[in-house]
């Protein structure tokens, strides 16, 4: 029975980072827009280390559907809402009309053994994390197996899982790995979750700042560290890369959201870098890409990527 080292990480320092002034010390980006399915609208929701991007698209006929896009051509991948792509282009997700969650790879779309659940990441093993309200699951050579989480945000290379822990007092971050739960941690107020994990191991979620503020967090060798914010009170980190890079959207001191990225220590302004401030991001790659979508001026949204520069 996997054992919870919470006595681990409880003893591990809480450093936290102060609110800072926003900075624009971060490479400035070309956005390219991925278009549509025929329709006005697209959306990003994941991408790979290729820059391959998945999401929702409408069609000429003003129904949504899924997108597989790949060297600048939309694929079609009809009523299926994805949730994240590999390196071999094999893309999890659920159907639109219809219980379970399926794969898609190179036009086939197939069933996670007809369970009823919402996988949420996949490693470029074609490991598998999901869940539904039965429990957590991973998939590995297409059988499942229950895990002693709460919740799952993401799986690595290594098969280690990121996602939280229910206690009876509160609910905390975790990892699992090799039938092994590791208790993050959560802070005074008890409450803490991640949503996401590198090849190292590092962890981002949040949990409250001493005002009960949501605030972003790095789990890393057995430390929590606040990444601070650009000036408010609030980040949400949204990816983690495997250069150490933490995509985040922010408030600056004027309470208003950034798009975000820690690195090296620093949460940078994007909107500063060419990053569009009134839109979304929403996944970052090992080579610095950003996915996210627009709002044109005639409210049309599109699906983009920024590219570093």
């Amino acid at each position: 029975m996997p054992s919870i080292l919470a006595s681990a990480l409880l003893a591990a320092a809480l450093t936290a980072a102060p609110t800072q002034a926003p900075t624009a010390a971060a490479p400035g980006y070309h956005m390219v827009v991925l278009g549509t399915l025929g329709g006005d609208h697209s959306s990003a929701s994941a991408m790979n280390d290729l820059g391959d991007v998945v999401g929702r698209s409408q069609a000429a006929d003003g129904t949504y559907r899924g997108f597989f896009w790949h060297q600048g051509h939309m694929v079609d991948l009809g009523a299926f809402t994805p949730t994240d792509v590999n390196n071999r282009g094999q893309v999890i997700g659920t159907l639109d009309y219809g219980l379970g969650g399926r794969v898609w790879h190179q036009g086939v779309m197939r069933p996670l053994d007809g369970l009823p659940v919402s996988p949420v990441a996949i490693n470029d093993r074609g490991q598998i994390v999901g869940g539904d309200y039965t429990g957590t699951f991973l998939w590995t050579n297409g059988h499942a197996r229950p895990l002693p989480l709460a919740a799952v945000s993401d799986v690595n290379e290594n098969g280690q899982v990121a996602g939280g822990i229910l206690l009876p007092d509160g609910f905390h971050a975790a990892l699992w790995h090799l039938g092994r739960v590791t208790d993050l941690g959560a802070g005074p107020f008890n409450r803490s979750n991640t949503y996401a994990l590198n090849d190292s191991g590092w962890a981002i979620g949040w949990q409250f700042s001493a005002r009960q503020d949501p605030r972003g967090f790095l789990w890393r060798n057995g430390r929590a560290l606040d990444i601070g914010t650009l000036g408010g009170d609030t980040t949400q980190p949204l990816a983690i890369n495997n250069r150490g890079e933490i995509l985040a959207v922010s408030t600056a001191a004027d309470n208003f959201s950034r798009p975000a990225l820690w690195r090296g220590g620093v949460l940078h302004d994007l909107s500063l870098a060419g990053v569009n401030r009134q839109g979304e991001v929403v996944d970052l790659d090992d080579q610095g890409r950003i996915a996210g979508s627009i709002r044109l001026d005639s409210g049309d949204v599109r699906a983009v990527v920024y590219e570093p520069q």
